[in-house]
């Protein structure tokens, strides 16, 4: 079985999310709070291998002229690094690069609508993120049919 893990990258946490092994569906996994780059590979890496992750969705926010934003660049430089870090350990898995312009004050807004404080929307950003690559794949292999 394969899933895909969603990445909501921010400077001090990282939002995880996961499908379900027939990646139908999303849900918020965890919240990794950044140290060292290796530390944090290691800590997604132990994912990836748990969870047998075949596919990874990482949010880059796009601006309203259809361009990455500042952040958007340098969240493509930590993915240009782990994929390095796998590619070193022999693991390999799909990158793919996803606009969440507004994933984190959407997950916001479901979490109060549900009447739920957290303080980490990280990883319900993570997974609105994945849900929404999830239907986009959907879409397009009913297209090609």
């Amino acid at each position: 079985m394969k899933r895909a893990m969603a990445l909501d990258v921010g400077f001090k946490k990282i939002g995880v999310a996961l499908s379900d092994p027939l990646m139908l569906t999303s849900y918020p996994y965890r919240v990794i709070f950044r140290r060292s780059n290796r530390e944090t590979f290691e800590e997604l890496l132990g994912i990836i291998e748990e969870k047998g992750v075949s596919d990874v969705v990482v949010g880059i926010p796009i601006n309203r002229e259809g361009k990455r934003t500042r952040i958007g660049e340098k969240i493509e430089k930590f993915v240009d690094k782990f994929k390095n870090f796998l590619s070193e350990r022999g693991v390999r898995v799909r990158f793919h690069l996803f606009d969440e312009s507004y994933s984190t004050l959407e997950a916001e807004e479901l979490l109060r609508n549900l009447g739920k404080k957290r303080e980490a929307v990280d990883d319900v950003a993570a997974a609105l993120i994945l849900r929404e690559w999830l239907e986009e794949r959907r879409n397009e292999k009913e297209e090609e049919r």
